[in-house]
């Protein structure tokens, strides 16, 4: 197989109370590292990315020590690597439920990559058997670029919504609001993922999170949405399989709890490899078992909870 991976490498300065970490690779290279690591006997993985100079040889020269991912389709730009700091609440990134907030840590952000364009996607479609796309600056990709990879493509699309719903001020902070156009996002793939706060604002109708899933699935008419949930796990929403007279709605759910007796060491990155095990394993299945996925990916996602960034994901092959 060949598996593309769209998104924005960024570096991150992580902060945990008094405890912060040094300078680590982030963004998008969760997943492409993570996907090349999981797939690794099957597919060749093709991080398709704008790629700041300041930080090209240092990430292109990591990436090249994986075998199976190919560097064809990452631009060079002069445009600087995005850098981001993340605040934790506590130690142990647990959700804070005593606050307004639905999400466990505070962001600051310099300015983001530019966006893919779609002449620099389009040379990979033809090859490609899938697509992971991950919003993880919310300016990866245009809605018009997404279109017309939709347009052209015919292959499975997973796409993590991720900070789509999440706006830069010009100050560096960064605050969630809902995406005006959030049903033509959705149309462009055939699953999707939001983590439980991503998917509460998505729409901006305060809708309870079933209700809101139900009218994803309605409307837009991809195959299933999954939403993460951190240290409870994981759901995943599917149209209710055909009923006599025709019905289809409301919905299949399956809840699954994160799998115990990992030994936390940093949460950073559990959506993307999250993204990456539900991606593959789904293609891998040809769409028919999404349940499966939400479990392999699941795992994966706790498995990453007990490495400390993107230079250990090279252990996730342990429980593969």
């Amino acid at each position: 197989m060949k598996l593309g991976v769209i998104g924005e490498p960024c570096i991150d300065y992580i902060y945990r109370g008094s405890i912060s970490h040094e300078k680590q690779f982030g963004g998008i290279l969760y997943s492409v590292v993570s996907l090349a690591v999981i797939s690794a006997k099957s597919a060749e993985v093709y991080p398709i990315m704008n790629l700041g100079e300041d930080e090209y040889e240092s990430i292109a020269a990591f990436l090249n020590k994986f075998r199976n991912i190919k560097t064809d389709f990452i631009n060079k730009s002069q445009h600087k690597t995005r850098v981001v700091n993340l605040y934790y609440k506590d130690s142990s990134s647990a959700l804070n439920t005593s606050t307004k907030k639905t999400y466990d840590r505070e962001e600051n952000s310099t300015e983001p990559t530019l966006p893919v364009e779609f002449k620099q996607i389009k040379g990979a479609l033809e090859n490609l058997d899938g697509i992971l796309i991950n919003m993880v600056s919310g300016n990866d990709i245009t809605l018009d670029t997404l279109k017309k990879i939709r347009e052209n493509f015919t292959g499975y699309i997973h796409m993590d919504l991720h900070n789509l719903v999440m706006k830069t001020f010009p100050d560096g902070t960064r605050k969630q609001i809902p995406v005006k156009d959030w049903l033509n996002w959705c149309r462009m793939c055939d699953t999707l993922q939001m983590n439980e706060s991503e998917i509460a604002i998505l729409t901006g109708d305060s809708a309870p999170e079933n209700e809101t899933a139900e009218e994803i699935l309605k409307k837009s008419k991809i195959k299933s949405v999954v939403v993460t949930r951190g240290e409870r796990g994981a759901t995943l929403y599917e149209p209710k399989r055909k009923e006599k007279g025709g019905k289809r709605f409301k919905l299949d759910k399956t809840d699954v709890c994160l799998i115990k007796n990992i030994e936390f060491a940093d949460s950073t990155g559990c959506g993307d490899v999250f993204a990456s095990g539900f991606f593959f394993k789904s293609i891998e299945k040809n769409l028919n078992e999404f349940t499966e996925s939400l479990h392999f990916a699941n795992k994966m996602a706790g498995l990453n909870a007990s490495l400390k960034g993107v230079e250990e994901l090279n252990k996730l092959n342990d429980g593969t």
